[in-house]
């Protein structure tokens, strides 16, 4: 499994680093795995992510799907990358989509898109099943957990390089860039029973992550045991 080249990420694990790179650009975070910065809302920012194939050539886009994200992806493919899949966490993604899915997968030079099975899109573009654990997210060494979230269809993504990379999307936010706080909680749900039920989930999560890469607020760099403990307590706490 590769391993994280401590003195070459140093200098991009903090959140400064990440609240000061410029929006819509990608931004090298850990080795492979890159961050965009979209929207800006009330003073939050929803991040995307990229996670590079060990060949160098072949990428993953999750919840990349911004009008201020859009010149980003055509980059990536221009300069000859090819993106193999964009993946969509949770519904709530797409209110931000600057674009129908067929437009979004041809600007990503005909990526195609998972999504989660129950998604509730009103778009007719065919989306491939998220959970299921072949072809290129195999290829990528990702495992998807499907959770409730709201609405009952929302997944969180796990990788096992880097010692472990965990994308909640809107499953779990972390703190705002202005706060001292390097923790994560579990997203404001519209029905109780969600709410259980991803708690419930986070309670039964065992996989082993050193990095946690939310969709909103700070990501978290270097998670020991302890700290992973804490984490998926308070994301599990009812």
């Amino acid at each position: 499994m590769k391993t994280v080249d401590k003195m070459e990420v140093l200098h991009s694990q903090s959140a400064e680093f990440v609240q000061k790179g410029e929006t819509g650009k990608f931004l090298k975070l850990i080795p492979d795995t890159f961050i965009i910065k979209g929207e800006e809302k009330d003073g939050v920012f929803n991040q995307g992510y990229a996670i590079r194939h060990i060949n160098r050539q072949d990428i993953l886009l999750i919840d990349v799907v911004e009008e201020t994200t859009k010149e980003a992806v055509k980059k990536l493919v221009n300069d000859g990358y090819k993106i193999k899949g964009i993946l969509i966490t949770c519904d709530h993604i797409l209110k931000d989509a600057y674009a129908d899915l067929k437009t979004i997968s041809e600007d990503a030079g005909g990526a195609p898109i998972f999504a989660h099975p129950r998604n509730n899109f009103k778009d007719s573009f065919k989306t491939k099943d998220i959970t299921e654990r072949k072809g290129v997210l195999k290829d990528f060494g990702l495992k998807v957990f499907d959770l409730p979230g709201n609405g009952g269809a929302s997944v969180i993504i796990y990788s096992e390089v880097n010692d472990g990379m965990l994308f909640p999307g809107e499953d779990a936010e972390g703190s705002t860039y202005d706060s001292d706080l390097n923790t994560f909680k579990r997203p404001k749900m519209d029905k109780s029973n969600d709410d259980f039920g991803l708690a419930g989930s986070w309670s039964a999560f065992d996989e082993e992550f050193a990095y946690l890469f939310p969709r909103k607020g700070k990501p978290g760099f270097n998670i020991e045991e302890g700290q992973q403990t804490d984490i998926l307590n308070s994301l599990s706490k009812k």
